[in-house]
């Protein structure tokens, strides 16, 4: 399994860093709005920011066991 890095957005592929663009600039009462759909699967999709322990990528709203893009359970 691999993590997201582009997405659909309105029937038009985007990346990471350009789904991240898009919601940082719109106004939180349209954020809500923001379809991004996962490229393999079609079902919504969140962008994810990088952190200190991961890239940014895209994650399922709803998980999805079927999609190439779920992320495995985490350990803590």
């Amino acid at each position: 399994m691999g993590m997201a890095k582009q997405c659909k957005f309105f029937g038009h592929i985007i990346t990471i860093d350009k789904a991240l663009s898009v919601r940082d600039g719109a106004t939180p009462e349209h954020r809500h709005s923001l379809l991004f759909e996962c490229d393999k699967c079609g079902k919504p999709v969140r962008p994810r920011a990088a952190g200190d322990k991961h890239v940014a990528h895209f994650v399922h709203i709803k998980e999805n066991p079927e999609c190439l893009y779920t992320e495995p359970p985490r350990e803590y």
